[in-house]
């Protein structure tokens, strides 16, 4: 679709909603057009704003509270507004109905995830043995999975990506395969059945590679 609009969820700061540029930058190199969606919680305004939108871009976040995937906070987390994780929770099941695209980056990814049901990691340096330092913006490889969504968007059975979490998936939500991962067995993105969502655990958007903007190319076509 030429010129779609992608919804944007933002952050709230005091009386403020922002969201990185980035993202804005990413879309618009591929010609969507973005807008930044407002965090509310109201599900008949959702509903409205959602009927307007192409697309949903979930952006990337700090960490959501545990007791959204039924656990207790037993590690250190830099928690979410709960209002921005009720609101994107409301906007993921608006724009699942409509079955419009849906693509989630980092803390969006692992929402997404939460939304359908799976759980997350709290913290993988504690939880997990690995090799790679996820949480300190380098760069590592992970291997893409053959048929799977990511493969087709970026043609690569490998890819160089970045990496500012120290939170990964679980168990993966109801409908939801894993398309890539890491050489220590993190989940780096997965889909869902129909292919109308993508979640990634990277951030695509500090990316300046063709193989990275083409899952911006993908979410407004």
């Amino acid at each position: 679709m030429k010129n779609s609009i992608v919804g944007i969820t933002s952050d709230i700061k005091g009386k403020f909603y922002e969201v990185e540029s980035f993202y804005f930058e990413s879309l618009l190199k591929v010609g969507a057009i973005p807008v930044m969606l407002p965090m509310i919680t109201n599900k008949n305004d959702i509903r409205k704003i959602s009927k307007k939108i192409n697309s949903l871009l979930v952006s990337g976040s700090r960490d959501i509270d545990p007791k959204f995937y039924g656990q207790v906070k037993k590690y250190k987390i830099n928690s979410l507004d709960i209002k921005r994780t009720i609101s994107e929770i409301n906007y993921i099941e608006e724009f699942t109905k409509q079955n419009k695209k849906i693509l989630g980056i980092c803390g969006g990814m692992q929402l997404i995830n939460v939304y359908f049901g799976g759980s997350l990691i709290q913290d993988i340096k504690s939880q997990l043995k690995s090799k790679i330092n996820h949480s300190k913006a380098k760069y590592h490889k992970i291997k893409i999975l053959k048929n799977t969504l990511v493969k087709k968007i970026t043609r690569s059975s490998d890819l160089r990506v970045n990496t500012f979490h120290h939170q990964c998936i679980d168990k993966l939500g109801r409908g939801l395969v894993a398309s890539s991962s890491t050489s220590d067995g993190i989940i780096e993105s997965f889909e869902s059945l129909n292919r109308k969502i993508l979640g990634v655990q990277w951030h695509p958007e500090l990316m300046k590679d063709r193989k990275n903007q083409m899952i911006f190319n993908w979410l407004k076509s």
